[in-house]
C-alpha cells in the first residue's frame, strides 16, 4: 500500500497533498516557527527599499496587507491547504519585505523565503534537487566569504565577536589560558570547514548525510554557544535538512514481539502518532521478519525495522529511525524551541543540547543499554495485558 490519501486538515499529518512528504514537512516548520516566534511584528512598511518604487505605496496599506497575508498563508499551509500555492505566498510576502526595507533585511529572512518559493515552484514528482542546490549555495557563499575575510583568517572576528561582544563566559576563560588569538583562529577556521565542507557534502549523493551531519552540527552549535536563533537562521536551515530526507514510498516494516504487552502497548502509542500511516507493524510470530533475515530470537530480543533502503536496525537504533518519520516529533522540537520559557538562552540551549545528543552517535552507547533495560523487563510491566496482533496496517488518520 502506497502512502497516500486525501488532503487532511491535520496539521501533524504530511502526505495526501500536492507537495513530498518531506518537502511539506519542511515548510510547515518554518511556518511554524515564523508564527510562534511573532516574526509578523517585524514585516515592515517600506523604508529604504531596494526598489525605490515601492516608496509610493502607502506604507500602513502595503504593512497591513504583507501581514495579513503572511498570516493567512503560514496557518492555511499548516493546515494542507493550497500547499503550493501559500508556499509561494507565504515566501513571496517575506522576500517582499526584504526588498521594501533595508533594515528588516537579512540572509536568514531572505534564505527562509527562498525556501519556501522553491518549494511551492516544485514540480510533481520530482526529486528536491533545487532545494538541496539552495542550501548547498548558501552554505558554499557563507564559507567561501569568511575564508576571504582577513579578521577570519586571523581570528579576530572571532576574539571580538565572542569575546568582547558577547562576552562568552567558557571562551573568555578558555582564551585567556592560550596565546592571544590561537582560538580565536581555531573556531574561525573551524566553521569555514564545516561550511564549505558541508556544501560539498550536501551535493553528492552519498556523501549528503555528512553534509546534514555537518549541518545540524554547526547551526546548533551557534545556538549552544550563542543561545540565539540568529532571528530565524536556525530554524530555516535545520527544517531545510529535510529537503534531503528520502520520505519512505511503502510502509516501513516493523518486526515486534507480538506476545509482549508492554510491546503492544509502544504499537498503540506509536501508531497515535503516526498520522501518516509509515509504519507496517507485525508480530515476529507470524514469520514475517524472516523475509529480510529476521531470526526469532533477534526479533524477540529487540524491536526490528527495515528501512526504504532495505538495511535492518534493531532496538535503540530502530526507534530513534522512527522519529525521523514522525512529524509530530519535530513540530513539538521547534515549538519549544521557539517557545523556551525564560531564561530563553539557558532553557533553548537545554533543549537543543538534548535533542543534539539523542540524534549523534554519542548517544548510541546509553541509548542501547537503556534499550536493553527495558527490554530485558518488558514482560514485567503490564503483565496481565494480552495482545490483540493486528492483521493490517492502520488507517490513515484524518
Amino acid at each position: 500500500m502506497a502512502l497516500s490519501g486525501a488532503v487532511s486538515w491535520n496539521p501533524v499529518r504530511c502526505t495526501g497533498t500536492a507537495l513530498p512528504p518531506n518537502v511539506l514537512l519542511m515548510a510547515k516548520l518554518i511556518a511554524l516557527a515564523l508564527l510562534l516566534t511573532n516574526h509578523v511584528t517585524l514585516l515592515p512598511d517600506p523604508f529604504l527599499p531596494f526598489v525605490p518604487a515601492l516608496e509610493h505605496i502607502p506604507g500602513p496599506l502595503f504593512q497591513m496587507t504583507v501581514r495579513v497575508v503572511f498570516v493567512g498563508s503560514a496557518v492555511a499551509l499548516l493546515f494542507n491547504r493550497a500547499v503550493r500555492w501559500n508556499c509561494l505566498l507565504l515566501g513571496g510576502s517575506i522576500l517582499l519585505s526584504v526588498v521594501a526595507s533595508r533594515a528588516y533585511f537579512g540572509n536568514n529572512k531572505t534564505f527562509c523565503a527562498l525556501m519556501l518559493i522553491l518549494a511551492g515552484l516544485l514540480p510533481r514528482g520530482s526529486e528536491p534537487l533545487t532545494l538541496r542546490w539552495q542550501v548547498a549555495i548558501v552554505y558554499f557563499g557563507a564559507g567561501l566569504n569568511k575564508a576571504l575575510e582577513p579578521d577570519w583568517h586571523s581570528g579576530q572576528f572571532f576574539e571580538h565577536w565572542a569575546g568582547e561582544r558577547l562576552q562568552i563566559p567558557p571562551y573568555q576563560w578558555l582564551s585567556a589560558l592560550l596565546p592571544p588569538l590561537v582560538l580565536g583562529k581555531a573556531m574561525c577556521w573551524l566553521t569555514i570547514v564545516l561550511e564549505i565542507g558541508a556544501s560539498l557534502c550536501l551535493l553528492v549523493p552519498r556523501l549528503q548525510l555528512w553534509g546534514v551531519g555537518a549541518s545540524v552540527l554547526l547551526q546548533s552549535g551557534f545556538l549552544l554557544f550563542t543561545g540565539t536563533t540568529f532571528t530565524m537562521f536556525f530554524y530555516g536551515m535545520q527544517a531545510a535538512m529535510f529537503a534531503f530526507l528520502r520520505w519512505p514510498l511503502q510502509p516501513v516494516e516493523v518486526i515486534y514481539d507480538g506476545d509482549c504487552g508492554f510491546c503492544d502497548w509502544c504499537r498503540e502509542q506509536l501508531t497515535r502518532l503516526d498520522f501518516d500511516c509509515v509504519f507496517a507493524w507485525h508480530p515476529y510470530q507470524s514469520g514475517r521478519g524472516k523475509a529480510y533475515g529476521i531470526t526469532d530470537e533477534a526479533a524477540g530480543t529487540r524491536l526490528q525495522l527495515v528501512t526504504p533502503e532495505g538495511r535492518v536496525l534493531d532496538g535503540f537504533h530502530a526507534v530513534r529511525r522512527m522519529m525521523f518519520y514522525l512529524p509530530v516529533v519535530w513540530m513539538v522540537f521547534f515549538a519549544m524551541v521557539a517557545l523556551a520559557p525564560a531564561p530563553q538562552a539557558v532553557t533553548r540551549r537545554v533543549i537543543v543540547g538534548v535533542a543534539l545528543f539523542l540524534v549523534s552517535p554519542l548517544a548510541n552507547p546509553v541509548g542501547v543499554w537503556a534499550y536493553d533495560l527495558v527490554a530485558r523487563n518488558r514482560h514485567r510491566i503490564f503483565p496481565g495485558r494480552t495482545c490483540a496482533l493486528p492483521q493490517r496496517a492502520t488507517e490513515p488518520k484524518g
